[in-house]
């Protein structure tokens, strides 16, 4: 009953108006090939800044000087000038993708002992 709702829903999205960006046609052929060839270069290197992030949050915890939730706390609040908002988005995207990862570094297992 549950999954039945929710397929439903689904089925309910209607796609983008017509006149939105992501519906309209690219200017070329050429333009079309030469972005998709640049979205896959911008992957890589977000793909490459975030590694390089998620390995500062597990060294910083394996080092011991503060703990797992101390770094979800100080991602999660603080002073505003300490980065743009879409990267502290991002640090709470990666947060939430390595969170578990980091149980192996604390005793017993928890996040917090």
């Amino acid at each position: 009953m549950k999954d039945e709702s929710i397929y439903k829903k689904l089925m309910e999205i209607s796609e983008a108006p017509l006149d939105s960006p992501s519906q309209l046609p690219f200017s070329s052929i050429e333009a079309k090939q030469l972005a998709e060839k640049d979205v896959i270069k911008i992957g890589k290197i977000i793909g490459k800044a975030s590694a390089q992030a998620i390995k500062v949050m597990m060294d910083g915890v394996k080092a011991g000087g503060y703990d797992a939730l101390d770094l979800q706390r100080a991602i999660m609040s603080g002073s505003a000038r300490r980065a743009g908002t879409g990267q502290i988005e991002l640090m709470r995207t990666l947060w939430n993708r390595v969170r578990n990862g980091f149980r192996r570094y604390m005793k017993r297992g928890k996040l917090r002992n």
